[in-house]
């Protein structure tokens, strides 16, 4: 073959590439015209890299086309490196149906390399995983030493064992529903966030980004489009005369964060517990609230989520209403202790600033647990509905013989404030105006940093 024919050759692999399903999606991704293809001659790789701008941002992404070889790793390794000395994120659209096998052995110096540029990338920039398609064996590492995980609704899958080894299925039914999107947003929590389409994950992805810094170095804040002294008088008439009936946590954040603007995650994990990102003043926030009694699968989702926060420093804000712990047997067995201790660690340890607001109640330990005064909260607000105690009152009178009144007294919020765990007592309606003052004064914060890296990884 001559030069020429090996020259034309080449270039119509590359046109291949160019209108490949993979590459289509990356400009989806990215803004218009805006994605640069790196190594678009090595299409013997089978997988697109290459850096763009998304919402005016520089950011590396790659997206997969075929099984993953030690040529596929390598390009990914180098737009790693870019990522990491830039200090960018990284989008991987993972769609691939698995391992060279005629490689042998060398696949695990395939994949060992793609895992140990993401364990470097972690906490360091954000790492973002869009799985369009199959994400099988050890590629499903991928994803979830990613901080998110978007998936499509359907024609996708992450798993780690083929169906073909499962007991009873043989390799002659299709994966079970287990593989999909809906369990692993609300079971296994492995996805953060579902999308209809590839479409709606890659909007869905760009408006993650707006949320998040470039880097581990940087602070993420826009010019404030809402009012700051905005109020809601309806916050002041919102809680119910009882502790138990459930609120509408939901309408609390919209109404007090910037423009009703909040970008929830793990929405369908452990309902119980919200977690998200939101703005006040143009700062971006990480906010966590309760949804009812604690448990494992909410210590795990608020810890790992305040984790990510404090490693891109974000602000934590929480808004607590916690009357204690799921009291089923099962939470026991499955050490609870385990779980409460880590979301402990991950408040007492994170250094960027922590405001909670006690709402309503606020009582034993699990209490504690969430950004109380106790474990370093930077700010603590409380609404005048709070109750702040040991216990809750039916156990707090049966156990020391004394009147409701009494129990009324010491859970009162104005007796936190006394003994100093609770710096400011404040009208409902004024929470955003109050988050804001303490936020401004906060963004000064310097605290040392614990000696962990982040990582998403649950140990």
């Amino acid at each position: 073959m001559s030069r020429i024919d090996k020259v034309n050759e080449l270039i119509a692999k590359r046109e291949t590439v160019h209108s490949s399903k993979e590459r289509t999606r990356l400009d989806k991704l990215f803004d218009e015209n805006s994605f640069v293809e790196i190594g678009a001659h090595n299409v013997e790789a089978g997988v697109v890299t290459g850096y763009g701008t998304i919402n005016g941002r520089l950011a590396y992404a790659f997206s997969q086309i075929g099984a993953v070889n030690v040529a596929h790793a390598e390009k990914i390794a180098n737009l790693y490196n870019l990522a990491i000395k830039m200090g960018n994120p990284v989008i991987g659209i993972m769609d691939s149906k698995g391992v060279n096998m005629a490689e042998g052995i060398d696949t695990l110096e395939a994949f060992g390399i793609i895992l140990k540029n993401q364990s470097q990338a972690s906490g360091v920039i954000p790492q973002i995983s869009v799985i369009a398609g199959d994400c099988m064996g050890m590629g499903s590492f991928i994803p979830v030493l990613s901080d998110f995980v978007i998936m499509t609704k359907s024609n996708s899958s992450l798993f780690m064992q083929s169906p073909s080894v499962f007991e009873g299925l043989d390799g002659k039914a299709n994966p079970p529903s287990s593989l999909d999107a809906a369990r692993h947003a609300q079971k296994t929590g492995l996805v953060h966030i579902v999308g209809d389409t590839e479409d709606d994950c890659f909007t869905l992805t760009r408006k993650l980004l707006d949320f998040l810094p470039e880097n581990n170095l940087e602070m993420e804040m826009i010019e404030p489009t809402d009012d700051l002294n905005r109020v809601d008088l309806h916050l002041n008439e919102f809680m119910p005369e009882d502790n138990e009936t459930p609120i509408d946590v939901r309408y609390l954040i919209n109404s007090i964060v910037d423009d009703g603007d909040f970008f929830e995650i793990h929405k369908e994990y452990s309902p119980n517990m919200i977690v998200g990102f939101a703005r006040f003043a143009g700062i971006t926030t990480g906010l966590i609230a309760n949804n009812g009694r604690l448990n494992i699968t909410a210590a795990l989702k608020a810890g790992e989520f305040v984790n990510i926060c404090d490693a891109f420093n974000i602000p934590v804000i929480t808004l607590t209403d916690v009357a204690g712990y799921d009291k089923k047997l099962g939470e026991e067995l499955n050490g609870i202790e385990k779980y409460g201790a880590k979301l402990i660690y991950s408040f007492a340890s994170a250094s960027v600033p922590k405001i909670n607001i006690i709402i309503r109640n606020a009582i034993g330990n699990a209490y504690m647990l969430m950004n109380s005064k106790h474990i370093g909260a930077d700010i603590v607000y409380a609404w005048p509905s709070a109750c702040i105690a040991l216990m809750d009152k039916k156990a707090y009178t049966t156990l020391m013989k004394t009147t409701n009144e009494n129990y009324d007294e010491i859970s009162s919020p104005y007796n936190a404030e006394e003994l100093g765990y609770v710096d400011s007592l404040i009208v409902p309606s004024n929470t955003r105006k109050r988050i804001i003052v303490a936020l401004e004064m906060l963004m000064t914060k310097r605290e040392n940093k614990s000696a962990r890296k982040h990582s998403s990884i649950e140990f």
